[in-house]
């Protein structure tokens, strides 16, 4: 199912970008790669870094797919994501599908803090 899922996905996400608009499906690329390319940066510890926040007992860790989602649902919420060029919005797709796409931990959103 991996091999299935890492050829699939991504083709069939491409594919439909194309149909819609090949400037989306360029903003798709330009998200996705700008988002590859940029957790090259590796921290000391040897992990990527990574926006989590702590609230006392818990923390929220912030993914790269769910700031683009918000994003893209900000701008629908205002009534602007119409008027955005279709480049920016497949940037925020690609941010979007990179996140979902690479790591096994996107659903992982709110965790409880280890204690002491």
């Amino acid at each position: 199912m991996g091999k299935f899922k890492k050829f699939v996905f991504p083709s069939a996400t491409l594919l439909f970008s194309l149909w819609f608009s090949a400037i989306f499906a360029l903003g798709i690329l330009i998200g996705y790669a700008s988002v590859h390319f940029s957790h090259k940066k590796i921290t000391n510890s040897g992990k990527a870094n990574s926006v989590v926040l702590n609230f006392g007992k818990w923390k929220f860790h912030f993914h790269h797919w769910l700031m683009g989602g918000v994003a893209l649902l900000s701008f629908w919420l205002m009534g602007v994501l119409e008027t955005l060029p279709k480049i920016v919005v497949g940037m925020a797709g690609g941010i979007v599908f990179h996140g979902l796409y690479l790591y096994d931990n996107w659903h992982k959103i709110i965790m409880k803090n280890k204690g002491p």
